[in-house]
This record gives C-alpha cells, structure tokens and sequence, in this order.
C-alpha cells in the first residue's frame, strides 16, 4: 500500500429517482486516501452522519501536468443514526471515484452505494454521489 496522501473536500448528494425514494444524506463530506494510484485506503465522513472506510485501487493516465484517475472502491460504513433503508447501522459500501488533476490540484466525482447486502431486511441500500476538489501530497 503506498503513501502519498490525497485529501478531498466536498458536498455529498443523495441520488433519488420517481421509483426509489430514499432518505436524504446532502452534506459536506471530507475523504483522506493514502494514495491516488494503486492500493490504498480512504475514510471518509460527512456531516450528515456516514462514514466510511474503504479499500481502493487507482489507475491513472498522464499528460505532463494533467491527469486522470480511475479509482474502484469497497468497504464498510456505518450510519451515525438508523436509517430506514440501512436497518444495519454498519454495511458494505462499494463506489467508484473518477479523479482529474493539475499538478497537485484534483477534482473529482464519486458514486457511492451502501447496503446490507440482504443480511436485514428490508434491503433498500443509498446512493450517493460525491462532488470534491482537493490536494494530492
């Protein structure tokens, strides 16, 4: 696992649809990764009460200054309070990040889904989209 830490700052938006109306988690959120590329780690936390912490792999292309990252994530998070769509206050989170950079500057968008897996019912599961910007060390 390397260290080269990225830390993004952000507004994390709960995605809701005409046939799956979920509860909504809008808030600042705040994500610290061990590193952009390759096997690394993340937490993250919001001020609606989610927090997180994954595992992740990143693939980067580069072009001089600029570049872009691809990171697959899976993990564990926990509701600070019960949810009706996470009747397990601690489930499984999958997402994937999409990083764009200059120099050290990023910004990026992340899809996040939480879920119980079916080990509680009912299985509704959120989905949440990240918006972020923020400084790769």
């Amino acid at each position: 696992m390397c260290l080269a830490p990225v830390i993004l700052i952000g507004y994390l938006l709960t995605v809701q649809t005409s046939w799956h109306k979920t509860s909504t988690f809008d808030a600042p959120t705040i994500e610290v990764q061990t590193c952009e590329t390759g096997l690394g780690a993340a937490a993250n936390v919001s001020a609606s009460g989610l927090f997180g912490f994954v595992a992740q792999y990143g693939f980067q292309w580069r072009d001089g200054d600029w570049s872009l990252t691809l990171q697959p994530k899976a993990g564990m998070s926990h509701a600070m309070q019960p949810v009706y769509e996470l009747p397990a206050q601690t489930q499984f989170e999958l997402g994937l990040g999409l990083l764009a950079g200059y120099k050290s500057f990023r910004v990026g968008v992340a899809y996040q889904h939480l879920s119980n897996a079916g080990m509680a019912s009912p299985n509704i599961g959120l989905d949440l989209i990240a918006v972020q910007s923020g400084w790769a060390f």
